[in-house]
């Protein structure tokens, strides 16, 4: 694959939305995620844990094909309401900014987690990462 086909620092342009992306809370998720992750299990809600999960599947999703290389600097999230066990999600991801430190491309993605069928705000999110090229 040629560098110009791959999802690199250039193609990143701060306020730019990628899209959207869904993702269903269901019971046989949560129960795989709980298997590994016992401790959280509050009742009728997904587990805190699987925020990240859903984040990183959107941008990995909307955000590709990536160059080998990068590094997940951190990630935060602003959580309005949990999720429900059964809901459907969609989430969407926008640059928030970008910028070159020390020769290093970092970029900022921004995450907005909604219920798919009220639109209600559950979480928002942004997501730091060095990358590749």
């Amino acid at each position: 694959m040629s560098d110009e086909a791959l999802f690199n620092y250039d193609h990143y342009q701060p306020g730019k939305l990628y899209g959207a992306r869904d993702f269903k809370v269901d019971e046989a998720t949560v129960a795989r995620w709980r298997s590994i992750y016992p401790c959280d299990d509050e009742p009728g809600v997904m587990p805190a844990g699987m925020l990240a999960m859903i984040v990183v599947d959107a941008i990995l999703a909307l955000n590709s094909p990536r160059p080998p290389g990068g590094v997940h600097g951190g990630q935060t999230f602003d959580i309005t309401r949990m999720p429900s066990i059964g809901e459907a999600l969609r989430t969407e991801v926008s640059c928030l900014d970008k910028e070159i430190k020390k020769d290093r491309k970092w970029v900022r993605v921004r995450s907005v987690t909604r219920a798919a069928g009220s639109g209600e705000l559950l979480f928002t999110g942004v997501m730091t990462s060095l990358v590749a090229q």
